[in-house]
């Protein structure tokens, strides 16, 4: 088994619209404390809060986790080389990732990693100070984690929740190769289909349904986020993630009227078997 601080260093965390340095300090310091070091910050709401004074004095000596933290400017970019990303939300969606609390969330999500290649990552998401994860920011992702607050007052500050979510994940990743303690996932080939890979097969999902006229892109109703729900939780392994891009070129091509030259040849013989017959009648 591969050791917890190699595991716990394959683990990021990715705060969407921070918009206090104090709040981003404060998490570098929630994760320092159990063993988490890559933090990247999504569009933050200050130029690089991350090296403000507050950030700094809050951080209480995890000064390295901001020095070290990445602005990216999308979720997109934030997730690339992840095979598995939780989304914490404190509300509940309709159309979102399967639900969970933070330790069974963090058990899948260290059970991935030791399933997959030595390089993937995997990511827990947190959404801005005032109004969280928007609903497309949380089908990005494969679970969707809710702590089992008081609901009279369930609001958690974001360095509170980046607290409870590393320390299940530390839980997680020191637990023993146990099947009573780990959840077991499918076996997934080498070469792991990361989160930006579903995300490419979801746009090409939707234009190939554009290119049969499926999809009205002016009044698509809940189609775009059921289909971005699908791919998320189907867990693709790499060859059917090539399946599945290859029949949706076909989708499109057949769509625009274009034909392989073997296709043709085919038409070709039987239009002229076609004409043979109605000549052998005349």
């Amino acid at each position: 088994m591969q050791s917890e601080t190699l595991m716990l260093s394959r683990v990021r965390v990715v705060l969407v619209s921070p918009s206090h340095p104090g709040n981003v300090g404060s998490c570098a310091r929630a994760m320092k404390t159990m063993g988490l070091s890559e933090l990247v910050l999504v569009a933050p709401r200050l130029e690089n809060p991350h090296l403000l004074p507050e950030a700094v004095a809050l951080a209480s000596g995890a000064t390295d986790v901001l020095a070290a933290a990445r602005i990216v400017p999308d979720l997109t970019a934030a997730l690339e080389g992840v095979v598995c990303a939780m989304a914490t939300s404190s509300r509940e969606r309709e159309l979102a990732p399967a639900l969970c609390d933070a330790e069974q969330g963090a058990k899948a999500l260290m059970a991935r990693l030791r399933a997959g290649p030595p390089q993937t990552k995997a990511a827990l998401v947190f959404g801005c100070e005032r109004t969280g994860l928007s609903n497309e920011d949380l089908l990005r992702c494969d679970r969707h984690v809710m702590i089992p607050a008081n609901p009279q007052y369930s609001s958690l500050n974001l360095s509170q929740a980046v607290q409870l979510l590393a320390y299940e994940v530390r839980k997680a990743a020191l637990a023993d190769a146990s099947p009573s303690l780990q959840v077991q996932p499918p076996v997934l080939a080498d070469g792991d289909v990361s989160n930006p890979d579903v995300e490419r097969l979801f746009e090409h999902f939707l234009k190939a349904m554009q290119a049969v006229d499926f999809l009205n892109p002016e009044r698509p109703k809940r189609l775009i986020p059921r289909v971005r729900r699908m791919l998320q939780k189907a867990q693709l392994e790499r060859e059917e993630l090539d399946l599945m891009h290859g029949f949706l070129n076909d989708v499109q091509r057949v769509s625009q009227g274009r034909w392989y030259r073997a296709e043709w040849e085919r038409l070709q013989q039987a239009i002229d078997a076609a004409r043979q017959q109605f000549q052998a009648k005349e």
